[in-house]
C-alpha cells in the first residue's frame, strides 16, 4: 500500500471511543480468522473522525507498540486501513481506508470461493461413494447459487458507490 501525504491543520484531540463496539468488533473479527488486536485497531478507526498515530492507536487500544504496528500493516495490506503521512511529520498515520464493507465482503466471497474449489476438487474423486458425491454436489449447486447473488449484490453497491 502506498503512503499518502495529507496537511492538517486540525488540533489533536483524544476522542473517546466508544469501548464496547470496539471490542465487539474485535471478537467478531477473531471468528473470521484476525487477531483480536487487528480488530480492536480497525474498531478504532472506524469510530475515529481522524487519521490516528500509531501511539495514539497503541494507548487507545492498550497493546504494545510492537502489536499495533505488526496489526496496522496486516490491516493496511488486506486493504482495511490505509497509512497517510503529514507534511513536517515523521510519523505515520492510519485511517479506514474507503469503503470498509465492500472489501471485508469481497474478502469474505474470496474464501468462499476457495473452500468451494475444494469441493468442486473433491467431486472429481472417482473413489467417493454416491451419497458423499450427491452431498458435495448439493453444496457446491448452493454455494454456486449464494456466490451469484453476493457478487451482485457486491457490483449494485459498487455502481451506487460510483454514482
Amino acid at each position: 500500500m502506498a503512503t499518502r501525504t495529507v496537511s492538517s491543520s486540525k488540533k489533536r484531540q483524544r476522542v473517546p471511543v466508544p469501548h464496547e463496539f470496539v471490542e465487539r468488533l474485535a471478537v467478531s473479527m477473531e471468528t473470521d480468522g484476525f487477531p483480536r488486536i487487528a480488530g480492536r485497531i480497525f474498531g478504532l478507526l472506524i469510530m475515529s473522525d481522524m487519521e490516528l498515530s500509531l501511539d495514539e492507536i497503541t494507548a487507545a487500544v492498550d497493546a504494545s507498540k510492537a502489536s499495533a504496528s505488526i496489526n496496522t500493516r496486516m490491516l493496511e495490506d488486506k486493504g482495511l486501513i490505509e497509512r497517510i503521512s503529514r507534511t513536517g511529520d515523521r510519523r505515520d498515520y492510519y485511517r479506514i481506508a474507503g469503503d470498509p464493507f465492500l472489501r471485508t465482503m469481497e474478502q469474505r466471497l474470496t474464501r468462499w470461493n476457495r473452500v468451494r474449489s475444494v469441493v468442486t476438487d473433491a467431486m472429481n474423486d472417482a473413489s467417493l461413494a454416491p451419497p458423499v458425491r450427491a452431498r458435495l454436489k448439493e453444496f457446491d449447486a448452493m454455494s454456486a447459487e449464494i456466490g451469484t447473488l453476493v457478487e451482485a449484490t457486491l457490483a449494485r453497491l459498487r455502481n451506487r458507490k460510483k454514482k
